[in-house]
């Protein structure tokens, strides 16, 4: 098993009520609807949080998948069904939304990544997106888990520079986790040669410390068109005709 793969499938042990996924969700559902149809094709599903958020809080909206890695795959295959496999489509059209939740740092061109996505995405569909923060957070943890880079706002938006997409948002999230990415950056620096694929990011916390977490990172995302610094990057663009 590769060091991403393992990294991912240990999530599946987490809960997905840990603060950090219960955050995230939460700037995601304020673009979603709540009274209204819809499908969202998570790209780069992992372990399929965002299905399970969906189905407690947007039960209207249908939930798909695409995941490579197989192991994954055959889980969210049987927590969402056969019909949630988007693997084997052509394109994405019929979705509205679309989700890359940390995924385009792990690609060599991220660029070419996001053009050959939007060209299965129609005129319209959202896309929701969210990468790790700041090349001075960059530690051996994400090379041992095969990240290319941390974005900045410039960074990415020079990725997206000649893309069919208009930008509604671009926020940092999680400006309360700088500190401790900068602890990590230190104990683990670049070019350690460390393999940190064992150790989740984020631990299985006490209920109290979690809740604590949970009520500053909500009050922090409610601000975060204001922070000019955050452990994470949030995209939300629409699809062009161009």
């Amino acid at each position: 098993m590769d060091p991403l793969e393992s990294h991912l499938n240990s999530q599946l042990n987490q809960s997905n009520q840990l603060f950090w996924y219960r955050v995230r969700w939460n700037a995601i559902r304020s673009y979603l609807p709540a009274d209204a149809p819809f499908e969202l094709v998570d790209v780069g599903a992992g372990a399929g949080f965002l299905g399970d958020f969906l189905r407690s809080d947007r039960p209207l909206g249908k939930y798909r998948f695409v995941e490579p890695i197989a192991s994954l795959r055959n889980h969210l295959v049987q927590k969402h069904g056969e019909t949630a496999d988007a693997s084997g489509r052509t394109d994405y059209r019929e979705a509205g939304y679309v989700t890359l939740l940390d995924v385009l740092e792990h690609q060599e061109d991220d660029h070419q990544f996001l053009k050959d996505l939007l060209s299965k995405m129609a005129p319209g569909t959202k896309l929701l997106l969210t990468v790790p923060a700041h090349a001075h957070l960059w530690s051996s943890w994400d090379e041992s888990l095969g990240h290319f880079r941390r974005y900045d706002k410039s960074m990415l938006a020079a990725c997206l520079e000649g893309l069919p997409l208009k930008v509604d948002e671009l926020s940092y999230l999680f400006p309360e986790m700088v500190p401790l990415g900068l602890y990590r950056a230190r104990r683990h620096p670049s070019g350690s040669g460390e393999d940190l694929t064992n150790q989740a990011e984020l631990p299985n916390l006490p209920r109290s410390v979690n809740l604590a977490l949970y009520r500053l990172g909500a009050a922090s995302l409610a601000l975060r068109k204001f922070w000019w610094t955050g452990s994470s990057l949030f995209l939300v663009a629409t699809r062009t005709t161009a």
